[in-house]
């Protein structure tokens, strides 16, 4: 009974802000707007994904067919024909966009070397791309904020000047009451209007087929966003409780909304570039070149390394010459060669990821200080459309580069003779390379890189309870 009769202030405080704020026309109208914008992007996010995923599955399949229907050939000509993988796109792609503008959907791979990925929405695209298309992320990420700062800028100074702040206090309501009423009596008109995309993610999750859990995603990507939003009200209010009049609150929060989504990560990408440069695109493949020019040759068995290694297989089989050897050298030397190659390409991308580590490691580190930065590198991993789902892509696809070489290679040591070029592979041998599968990471293995980014609203979260907690804050 006693905890009812401590709630019941709380319930009245709430239900007056809810109506108070809804009876505001410029909230009605901004609910309105957002509202519709949150539509059309569903809708076109909808429209988007069943597009692109349906050309990415038929690519796949067409460049799957192409291989197995491939005329006979050497195996290492059939190894330069190549394959093709194509990223998959995660059904929450329709909600964040992320990096899939920039990052590209197939890989060509080939023997001996690394190639970019292809089809970049980016490159197809006017200059207006760098701005990003209409999401929900980008709604609930920047318009939100905006329409919280506008509908909150005079929640204590509104009081105040009509003198119900004076009223309120001396009948014994603290101000962390006041300030606790006020917060959840917005929230709740804030989740109504989240309402549709929670319903939206959950459609997703239950009827988009997809490779990898949904749910613990959507649950997330839910709370990720609902916090930033309460954060976003909390600050609000506060900055109101300081404010002397509802002008100063107005433009401390636009300016406070500018620097966080605007100036801040500007500012952030810059400097972690310029404290973490990237080596130049021509330097890199001239180095990777340059390394792989030392190593074996597995076109040509006559230069130094192949002669060196020529002779251990020669002394430890026992034999005076290659021909004598159980399997055809040059196929083994090919090989080699690969595998000497892939160890080059190994160190310098190793070289180069840990580079764009460390500027996105800056990045999170800022994320602490703007709790956007923190929402927009969460969100886009829990969607599958941040850089570390595309390296892990990357990654897989490499090592089916690998295998697949690895696999006609094996052919052409295991079942032609030296010198024999006109040794043609079957369509078995084609057959016997498994098709290309990727499999996304967890929703635990997603999140890791950003930790120090998820520290960040546990530790606004902390100060704020402090800030509200501590006492009355209000202007009088």
């Amino acid at each position: 009974m006693m905890a009812l009769q401590k709630l019941y202030p709380l319930k009245a405080l709430a239900h007056k802000e809810m109506i108070t704020v809804w009876r505001d026309n410029t909230f009605r109208a901004a609910a309105i707007v957002l509202s519709l914008l949150l539509l059309a992007a569903a809708l076109t996010g909808i429209q988007q994904y069943r597009q692109e995923a349906q050309e990415r599955e038929a690519a796949a399949q067409q460049f799957r067919q192409q291989w197995l229907q491939q005329h006979p050939k050497h195996p290492h000509i059939a190894a330069h024909f190549g394959n093709f993988a194509v990223m998959p796109l995660t059904a929450l792609s329709l909600f964040d966009q992320g990096l899939n503008a920039y990052t590209g959907k197939v890989v060509y791979l080939e023997p001996h070397k690394q190639n970019e990925f292809s089809f970049k929405p980016s490159e197809e695209q006017d200059g207006t791309a760098r701005f990003g298309g209409l999401s929900m992320a980008l709604l609930l990420q920047w318009l939100f904020p905006l329409m919280i700062v506008f509908s909150c800028f005079n929640a204590f100074t509104a009081e105040r000047e009509s003198g119900n702040l004076k009223l309120l206090y001396s009948q014994g309501v603290s101000f962390t009451l006041l300030f606790t009423g006020k917060f959840a009596g917005r929230m709740v008109l804030i989740l109504l209007l989240l309402l549709p995309c929670i319903l939206l993610l959950a459609g997703a999750c239950l009827f988009i087929p997809t490779a990898q859990p949904m749910a613990a995603r959507v649950l997330l990507l839910v709370l990720l966003y609902t916090g930033y939003l309460a954060l976003c009200v909390a600050l609000s209010l506060l900055v109101s409780a300081h404010a002397g009049n509802g002008r100063t609150a107005v433009l401390s929060l636009l300016l406070l909304w500018m620097v966080s989504t605007i100036l801040l990560p500007k500012w952030a990408a810059s400097a972690g570039n310029n404290l973490y440069p990237l080596p130049d695109k021509y330097e890199f493949a001239a180095a990777i070149r340059a390394d792989i020019i030392q190593g074996i040759d597995g076109h040509n068995p006559q230069n130094a390394r192949a002669l060196a290694l020529r002779k251990q297989l020669l002394q430890q089989y026992g034999v005076d010459t290659i021909s004598k050897l159980p399997f055809n050298f040059e196929g083994y030397v090919m090989q080699a060669g690969e595998e000497y190659s892939s160890k080059v390409y190994d160190v310098h991308f190793a070289r180069l990821q840990h580079t764009l580590a460390l500027q996105n490691r800056f990045t999170q580190w800022a994320g602490i200080i703007n709790p956007y930065l923190a929402v927009h590198q969460l969100s886009m991993a829990l969607c599958g459309t941040d850089y570390y789902s595309h390296l892990h892509f990357q990654q897989q696809a490499e090592a089916y580069r690998r295998y697949f070489v690895q696999q006609m290679n094996g052919d052409m040591k295991d079942h032609s003779v030296l010198g024999d070029w006109d040794y043609k592979a079957s369509a078995t041998v084609f057959n016997n390379v498994r098709p290309f599968s990727y499999t996304p990471p967890s929703v635990a293995v997603a999140l890791r890189p950003y930790a120090t980014g998820a520290c960040s609203f546990l530790i606004w979260f902390i100060i704020l309870l402090g800030v509200v907690s501590s006492g009355n804050h209000t202007k009088l």
